[in-house]
């Protein structure tokens, strides 16, 4: 039986918040191939949608924005695991990205009360969704720093 230590603990949430990452980057591209209907389903703003019905760029390009994002994070999560070098700025990058996760989690609760009639299950999901990459971000910038300890020793 494997004996479940802290860093591998922190390697399991980190790979979470990597494949989550990665579903977006999925998620985003395939919404810019679907059209508006797909932006529809995935919740897209009204000014987003209009443009995915009308074939003007703020779609595509507003979602490929956001795909290059994820795909950074994506990027981040790796490099605290080891697959790729390690990156600038990587403890900075992966306590900043883990903020910017859990706050879209947190921001259910107030955007709650304040619009309940938009709340639903996909706001739900993907709140519990971020909340968690945001848990393997922190995880990841908890192992990168014991790892930098550790090269320095």
């Amino acid at each position: 039986m494997v004996a479940c230590t802290m860093k591998n603990i922190h390697v399991r949430f980190t790979f979470f918040s990597l494949a989550i990452s990665l579903l977006g980057v999925a998620i985003h591209v395939a919404a810019i191939i679907g059209g508006p209907a797909w932006c529809a389903f995935f919740g897209a703003p009204p000014q987003v949608l209009a443009s995915a019905q009308d074939g003007t760029w703020l779609a595509p390009l507003s979602t490929a924005g956001i795909a290059i994002l994820m795909g950074i994070c994506a990027l981040y999560a790796c490099s605290a695991l080891g697959l790729v070098p390690r990156l600038p700025l990587l403890r900075t990058m992966l306590a900043g990205i883990a903020a910017v996760c859990l706050l879209r989690a947190l921001a259910l609760v107030p955007f709650a009360f304040i619009h309940p009639q938009l709340i639903n299950v996909f706001e739900v999901v993907a709140a519990l969704t971020w909340g968690t990459a945001g848990i393997g971000f922190i995880a990841g910038y908890l192992m990168s720093k014991s790892t930098l300890a550790a090269s320095r020793a």
